[in-house]
């Protein structure tokens, strides 16, 4: 197993951290470092772990041994599809995570690239799933977050729509841990690579 890059100042880090499902293993003495700034892509077969990894990193899921250090603010897209509130224009779903007017954030969210200005005033309700997936990592994106862990960006985005959500990350100042099987996304990522295979990180590169 690869040790820990351990580091002052980790954004996260895990130290031996199981968690099982009744009889199953899903993390096997996870142990892994995270510097703030980092670049991570984290690849695997099913069942490797990777969801749960991540789901332990939120605090959504409790290992049943180790220890998990997480510091700063942390923005998690899941898989399926998220629970962006209706009765809300993009523009208004997007500014509930940032403070002040709703309008003060127009310029913004046009610059992230993920968004038309006339699709702005468009309801939530009326988007496709890919679109408000969109709305979900743009929010993400805004800055309000310091970390951020991405489970499989990509589902339901269109090939040209997978660019935009890419260019938007290379703004992203913050840490970055993306979990993708989308083949183009993988061979384009630049950062570290970390494999996990029956719940262990048996792979960590730069």
């Amino acid at each position: 197993m690869p040790t820990a890059r351990v580091r002052a100042h980790s954004q996260f880090t895990l130290n031996e951290t199981t968690k099982r499902y009744d009889d199953h293993t899903v993390l096997d003495g996870a142990t892994l470092a995270i510097s703030p700034g980092d670049r991570v892509g984290v690849i695997g077969d099913n069942g490797s772990g990777k969801t749960t990894l991540l789901r332990v990193l939120t605090g959504d899921t409790v290992p049943d041994a180790g220890r998990v250090s997480v510091s700063g603010r942390v923005g998690y897209l899941r898989q399926e599809d998220g629970s962006t509130a209706s009765g809300q224009t993009v523009l208004q779903a997007y500014a509930s995570v940032r403070p002040g007017c709703v309008e003060d954030h127009h310029d913004e969210l046009a610059s992230l690239g993920l968004f038309r200005v006339r699709e702005m005033d468009q309801p939530v309700e009326t988007l496709s799933v890919g679109q408000r997936r969109r709305i979900e990592v743009a929010r993400l994106t805004s800055g309000a977050y310091d970390l951020l862990l991405l489970d499989e960006p990509t589902n339901h985005l269109s090939p040209g729509l997978v660019e935009d959500l890419e260019e938007a990350l290379t703004h992203y100042g913050g840490t970055l841990v993306v979990v993708s099987h989308d083949r183009r996304t993988r061979e384009r990522f630049t950062g570290r690579r970390l494999e996990l295979r029956g719940g262990s990180v048996v792979s960590d590169s730069a």
